[in-house]
């Protein structure tokens, strides 16, 4: 009896050891798909005009920055949007409070691309860009 009692008692350790618990067993993880987007891009644009812009992407997908054009000396376009998680750009570009523009296109994790659009001044393009 004593010899079957110490087998019960050794599998019965190893059944309550093999068993654990953690803290984050009920923490689902969830990974924000914006991330890699986060940081400060810079890139150029050409067509119906030709500059450069920057922007500053956080981790909720907001895109803030500045578009300067080559022809319009001096000024800074304020641009404002919103990059989504499959990396989808959609932002416009405005001045003295005034949309002139949008820019679309797609971002990689380091490399961006698209088109530009400006109604006001029936001008349009492409722009290119890098993650700094």
């Amino acid at each position: 009896m004593k010899k079957h009692f110490l087998t019960i008692c050794i599998f019965s350790a190893l059944a309550f050891g093999s068993i654990s618990c953690s803290s984050d067993d009920n923490h689902v993880h969830q990974e924000n798909k914006l991330e890699k987007f986060k940081g400060t891009w810079v890139g150029t644009f050409s067509g119906g005009d030709t500059g450069n812009w920057t922007a500053t992407i956080d981790a909720a997908g907001k895109a803030t920055g500045t578009v300067s054009s080559n022809s319009v000396a001096s000024v800074n376009f304020v641009l404002t949007g919103n990059v989504t998680e499959n990396g989808t750009i959609n932002v416009s570009y405005s001045y003295s409070g005034e949309e002139v523009g949008t820019m679309t296109g797609t971002l990689t994790d380091k490399t961006g691309s698209g088109t530009w659009n400006s109604p006001v001044q029936d001008l349009d393009g492409t722009w290119t860009g890098t993650k700094n």
